[in-house]
């Protein structure tokens, strides 16, 4: 189910990258596509503003050389207007003066009585339909295109001035200007592709036409088809209001885009038009779309190559990610399942079913061994199960080495060891496995390995990826088994603790056999030793006490409840052997130079077990000051008594409430939160152990406890209550602070704060219990 959501989730990543490869490749398309147009735009801009400047300054030219002329006609004509006749002898001369204008093909006195006189009288007879009152009457100016009469298609402009003499017109003067001489004056210096038209707005005729044989008129303009964008309509507008502007349309005699712009001369409504082709307009703009093209379709090449490599290597690099996956899951797997081995050693076959599974193998087996042998085997071969009687390191020493192994047929098996692999074979194993298995100091602890596998691997690698979770879970394992000796036993002379002594007398407590005895022991002197020699001699005390109370009534029963207390319990048909017992241990222990005072007590006289046990205690006391009265320390010995009866009494009483609170809570403490002291109403030995190796210190004895007795999860809240200036301010706001947290044998516990009732000025105590839930 995993690994076909995991597929399913790759393929749907394919198909993203896909789609984002493909995005691209259709951005790169669009851009490129962007870039041609902006290019081709930009083309036609620049083309339209060099149009535009070329426009302008040919309409001041033409606006220039025509006011020219003009002016040259008017002084003609003032100097006729200082002579007695307008037709001097001179008359020649005065013809050959349209020689210095810029634009006059010739220049015509025309008299108001017809008469006509030019150098060229060949030219008369066009202007024979001149009306000379209406164009006297209009003065300085010049005329709209007139064709010649004798030659259809030939066109003329005239200039008529005046010539006014007393304020009366005593004739008219009218310069010729040819076309033909019109259109190469102005046309000569273009480049060829280059248009050049001039026409009358009013009319629309044409005076020049650069593209067209003959002359036209605007109205042509009009059957025109004008590129997208632009239209016909707005130039005739445009024309007809002496407006200027642009526009590109089609040329049936060039059979391509003409882009022009148009300008007012400024003389007779006149506009002046340019125009190049569209082939030179995006000459050099399609030159860099063919390179631009030609790129695209290489970059889109090379980029598909590119993107089928880059799917293949990302296929390959998912597949690989896919194993890798499946190896992470295998292996977060195998430690999920074996982070809680210590408590449940079941989920070890649990694990080597999934590893069994994985190498197609028929058997998993994990051995965990001690220097002498196996101390256990787990295997799977279809179910989990412990192996009782695991093979030994003489039957199968292969098991135990300290290598990786990797055999698939009966002549490799037999290569190494014919006997050894013999005996394999017999259990069915065809294929072996295996690899050490080293604890985090690189101890050999184990072997994992796998048989029968349904497939051939060249490495032990699936095996070498768990081997750290089956290392981590022997530890456990081991760290659990030690955490929970620490519970029950005592760690400086191996007996069990005051906790196992507590529950042992609630077991004890439905005991009706009479001849069952307490043996209640104190080690003499230990208070002397350690100050005179120090703890260690103290230390040594104990322990010699410790181990003959052990080997002579039996580990089983025997508890060290105090200080230089010890507790025995036993069974015996009578109180003499009892008794021989505790002199052999007083003679073994007096051989070693201490003394131990020792009370007996049994069922048969006190049938509840603790009076027993108390009745015990009281016994051991009355030998203990017998002891002191036997060695003369007699100046003791009444101060001894008192103090001994308060003990007594005391040591009942806090016994006894002691005895209801250890059914309830793990420990009882009052708490100083300023100076991190502490006294204790009801304390586990481990946490005294742990107080004493903090120096007294409470806070310093909770973090050790904390590091061996508290879940890694609920250890960062735990250490948090050990602020202590927060814990007063929630204590003095009324809040209780409480924490529930669990131990690593599953056992779950309830810390709760409270102020002591003594708190105040002076006083900063709290009592600080730990319940068992």
């Amino acid at each position: 189910m995993g690994n076909e959501k995991s597929s399913e989730i790759n393929k749907r990543k394919y198909r993203r990258y896909f789609i984002m490869a493909l995005s691209l490749a259709i951005c790169l398309s669009a851009v490129s596509a962007i870039a041609t147009k902006a290019i081709s735009d930009l083309a036609v801009s620049s083309c339209f503003r060099e149009l535009q400047d070329s426009t302008v300054q040919y309409a001041a030219d033409i606006r220039t050389d025509i006011e020219y002329d003009l002016k040259l006609l008017e002084v003609i004509a003032d100097n006729m207007t200082k002579q007695n006749t307008l037709l001097p002898g001179e008359k020649k001369e005065l013809f050959t003066l349209s020689k210095a204008g810029i634009l006059l093909d010739e220049i015509v006195l025309i008299l108001p009585d017809g008469r006509m006189y030019a150098d060229d009288e060949a030219c008369l007879e066009q202007l024979k339909a001149v009306s000379y009152t209406e164009e006297a009457a209009a003065g300085a100016h010049v005329s709209g295109r007139i064709e010649d009469r004798e030659k259809p298609g030939k066109f003329y402009l005239y200039y008529f001035v005046p010539v006014v003499k007393d304020g009366e017109t005593k004739g008219l003067l009218c310069g010729i200007i040819d076309l033909d001489t019109l259109k190469q004056r102005y046309t000569g210096q273009l480049a060829e592709e280059t248009s050049f038209q001039l026409l009358e707005g009013g009319s629309g005729a044409f005076l020049i036409d650069s593209i067209h044989s003959e002359l036209g008129n605007k109205v042509n303009f009009r059957n025109r088809t004008a590129k997208k964008g632009y239209g016909m309509e707005q130039v005739m507008e445009d024309i007809e209001g002496g407006n200027p502007g642009k526009t590109a349309f089609f040329s049936r005699s060039k059979q391509e885009y003409i882009y022009c712009v148009y300008e007012p001369v400024g003389i007779n409504e006149w506009m002046i038009m340019l125009g190049q082709p569209e082939n030179i307009v995006l000459g050099d703009a399609e030159n860099i779309r063919f390179i631009l093209r030609h790129f695209i379709i290489f970059e889109t090449t090379v980029f598909l190559l590119y993107l089928l490599f880059v799917f293949w290597e990302i296929r390959k690099t998912f597949r690989e990610r896919e194993k890798e996956l499946g190896r992470v899951q295998y292996i977060l797997k195998i430690e999920e399942i074996l982070f809680n081995a210590a408590r449940s050693t079941e989920r070890i076959g649990e694990a080597l079913s999934i590893i069994a599974k994985k190498h197609s193998a028929q058997y998993a087996f994990f051995i965990i061994y001690n220097e002498n042998g196996t101390e256990k085997m787990y295997t799977w071969g279809g179910t989990a199960q412990d192996v009782k009687d695991p093979y030994s390191k003489e039957d199968f020493p292969v098991l135990f080495c300290q290598g990786r192994i990797i055999y698939y047929d009966k002549k490799e098996m037999d290569a190494e060891g014919v006997a050894e692999y013999q005996k394999l074979r017999q259990l069915g194993i065809s294929s072996l496995m295996s690899i050490p298995v080293d604890d985090p100091d690189h101890a050999h602890i184990g072997t994992l390995g796998v048989a029968n596998m349904g497939q051939r691997f060249s490495s032990t690698e699936l095996l070498d990826c768990v081997m750290l979770s089956f290392s981590m879970a022997v530890k456990n394992i081991i760290s659990f088994r030690e955490a929970e000796e620490m519970g029950i036993r005592d760690k400086l002379t191996g007996l069990k603790n005051r906790n196992s002594y507590q529950s042992a007398l609630e077991s004890y407590e439905n005991n009706t056999d009479s001849n069952f005895f307490c043996i209640y022991v104190d080690a003499d002197g230990l208070h002397d030793i350690n100050n005179q020699y120090g703890h260690e001699a103290g230390d040594n005390l104990l322990k010699t006490v410790a181990k003959v109370i052990k080997e002579e009534f039996g580990n089983e029963d025997t508890y060290r409840i105090g200080g230089d207390e010890f507790v025995a319990f036993c069974y015996a048909p009578a109180s003499g052997q009892v008794k021989q017992k505790i002199r052999n241990a007083k003679k073994r222990i007096e051989e070693k130079e201490y003394h131990i005072s020792v009370g007996m007590e049994s069922m048969k006289n006190k049938p509840f077990i603790y009076e027993m046990v108390k009745q015990a205690e009281r016994n051991m006391f009355e030998a203990k000051r017998s002891y002191h009265e036997d060695t003369g320390d007699i100046q003791n010995i009444r101060g001894m008594n008192r103090k001994l009866e308060k003990t007594l009494m005391e040591k009942r009483d806090l016994d006894v409430f002691r005895s209801v609170l250890s059914s309830k809570y793990l420990g009882v403490y009052i708490v100083d939160l300023k100076i991190d002291t502490f006294r204790y109403i009801y304390i586990p030995s481990y946490f005294d152990a742990a107080a004493e190796q903090a120096g007294g210190k409470f806070s310093e004895a909770v973090k050790i406890y904390v590091e061996t007795f508290v879940l890694e999860e609920y250890r960062q809240p735990f250490l948090k209550l050990l602020d202590y200036e927060n814990v007063e301010k929630r204590l003095n706001g009324g809040e209780e602070p409480e924490l529930l947290y669990r131990r690593p044998d599953g056992v779950e516990i309830m810390l709760k704060i409270y102020l002591s009732p003594e708190y105040g000025e002076g006083c900063w105590e709290s009592i600080w219990t730990f319940e068992k839930v």
